[in-house]
């Protein structure tokens, strides 16, 4: 007699928890998500930096060449490393490469920010239930549940008696004369 009810019970509660996991689950790939785009922000950062950093010690070795090549025309044609001459070539080539280094972080700097404007806009796509949609969906489910077992449950009772029983008085048998 209580086997739809048992049967409704067991469903609305296969229901509720199956909505629970589903949101649980979005809720750990959300985070997942979050995490991997994070990593991946920090990777490019970590590339850039390297590259710039890369890009300035190359340049920096190229400026001391360069002021090696100035100093050795300069004791060639016979000119004291303190002249003028020799010494501002010498201080251009370093603004030179400080300039350029400057640059190479600026440009640093501007990947970064393109790359975190990336990982920001990537952010904005995940999509993390919140805890009144999470609660809307358990909570509907929950309902849903409940109600089935209503149902199943007035469909193995009997409709309820409603008002009183009518006592007839006896009658007679008009065939057999008998009371009835």
């Amino acid at each position: 007699m209580c086997e739809p009810v048992t049967a409704a019970i067991a469903v609305g509660v296969a229901s509720v928890a199956s909505t629970t996991a589903t949101v649980i689950g979005q809720a750990k790939a959300a985070k997942a998500q979050a995490k991997a785009l994070n990593e991946q922000f920090a990777a490019v950062a970590e590339e850039n930096r390297l590259a710039a950093s890369a890009e300035m010690f190359e340049r920096d070795r190229a400026a001391r060449r360069e002021q090696a090549r100035i100093r050795t025309a300069a004791g060639e044609a016979g000119l004291g490393l303190n002249s003028g001459a020799v010494e501002q070539l010498l201080l251009d080539s370093a603004m030179q490469n400080e300039l350029a280094n400057q640059r190479s972080l600026a440009n640093r700097e501007s990947r970064d920010a393109a790359a975190k404007a990336d990982a920001t806009s990537m952010m904005s796509r995940v999509q993390k239930p919140t805890m009144l949609g999470a609660g809307l969906q358990i909570g509907s489910s929950a309902l849903s549940a409940w109600s089935g077992i209503q149902d199943a449950k007035l469909r193995v009772s009997p409709p309820p008696f409603r008002g009183t029983p009518v006592q007839r008085p006896p009658r007679m048998s008009s065939k057999t004369s008998r009371w009835i």
